[in-house]
């Protein structure tokens, strides 16, 4: 790729964030370490971004990193300065020390020549976004392309703006989703064929693993969906759904919604498959969920008019679709479960010699 290119992305996407940043009223801050301060450069280059830009700490040396943005020295000697822990902490540190930013990008990486084995190219990207009472930090590990050492630093540049604009992204349509100026959004790709729904409360690798599955067997990129209203749970406010999206985000498109049920997602998205838990499509069969028999007949009616399948993971859980480890559990298949004729007409399961994985939320929380 020619630096000509790279340049003229490099003011592209100094150019989306001003817009986004101006959409969101967002100020952020970077915490720059193998781009050496190219990111601060870049975005600085817009006119009036100086409303949503605080600056830039450039720490290039792991001295820098401990003296002014507190990343722990043990960390730095163990782990290394390349390194999932030490990019969250110089999110997080950054965003401590800008009081009127409300969110901190961060990167750190080994560009070469030379670097230590495995780490050739090696970019860790942390975020730190501030919430009403408490920080939610995250981490991405990315892997660049064999370039020469300035090339590269202009594409750690560019992944480095791009987490900052698919944050800025989430902002916004957490903002509109939760104030309900919308009745969804989409970050990332337009086209959704896989829907993997769920509160994600926290998510955890069982998720990511599904997602993967459907991506590698099925050849079908996955969106994560997470409706801010729930039939079972309490309505998520703008900082809870944030803090659940962010988790995922940086590796997979998301779409917030604020429907209830399957019914109403599939009333938006149309023809579409929902890559679910036992516990899940149990849920979906229970007559409390609808008016009457009739109504739920109706609503199954309604999904196959759609088009709408299901695919479904096994999962450990008791027989009240509870998939907590503090309670008799047993692996359920959809082979397992006595469903309405009508609801298995819709759902394809996942052979348990293909994918098992017990972990659970309720567990983690």
């Amino acid at each position: 790729m020619s630096n000509d290119k790279l340049r003229a992305q490099l003011i592209a996407a100094a150019t989306e964030i001003q817009k986004l940043a101006g959409q969101t009223t967002q100020r952020f801050v970077f915490a720059e370490s193998c781009t050496s301060g190219l990111a601060a450069a870049s975005v600085g280059s817009q006119p009036g971004i100086s409303r949503f830009f605080c600056g830039s700490h450039v720490t290039y040396r792991d001295d820098s990193k401990f003296q002014w943005l507190d990343v722990k020295q043990h960390d730095l000697n163990t782990v290394g300065p390349v390194s999932s822990a030490v990019s969250k902490q110089m999110a997080e540190g950054a965003l401590l020390r800008t009081p009127e930013a409300q969110l901190a990008v961060s990167i750190t990486g080994h560009l070469g020549p030379d670097a230590p084995e495995g780490l050739d190219g090696v970019i860790f990207l942390g975020v730190a976004v501030r919430l009403a009472d408490r920080t939610a930090v995250v981490s991405h590990r990315k892997v660049l392309p064999t370039a020469s050492r300035g090339d590269r630093q202009q594409l750690a540049t560019l992944e480095l703006l791009a987490t900052l604009r698919r944050v800025l992204q989430l902002v916004r349509a957490t903002e509109a989703v939760c104030l309900e100026s919308e009745s969804y959004a989409v970050i990332g790709d337009a086209q959704i064929e896989t829907l993997l729904s769920g509160s994600f409360n926290p998510v955890h690798i069982g998720h990511f693993q599904m997602a993967e599955y459907v991506r590698k067997v099925l050849s079908k990129k996955v969106h994560f969906e997470i409706s801010v209203e729930n039939v079972d749970k309490s309505e998520l406010d703008q900082a809870e759904c944030l803090e659940r999206a962010l988790a995922i985000c940086l590796m997979y498109d998301i779409v917030l919604t604020r429907a209830k049920t399957f019914r109403q997602k599939a009333r938006i998205f149309g023809k579409s498959c929902f890559v679910v838990g036992a516990d899940t499509i149990g849920r979906i069969a229970e007559s409390k969920y609808y008016l009457d028999s009739k109504d739920r007949d109706q609503a199954f009616r309604e999904l196959l008019e759609l088009e709408v399948c299901f695919l479904v993971f096994g999962r450990t859980m008791d027989d009240s679709f509870s998939t907590s480890s503090a309670d008799q559990l047993h692996y359920t298949r959809l082979e397992d479960m006595d469903l309405p004729e009508s609801l298995l007409q819709l759902c394809t399961s996942v052979d348990e010699d293909l994918f098992r994985q017990d972990v659970s939320s309720r567990d983690l929380r």
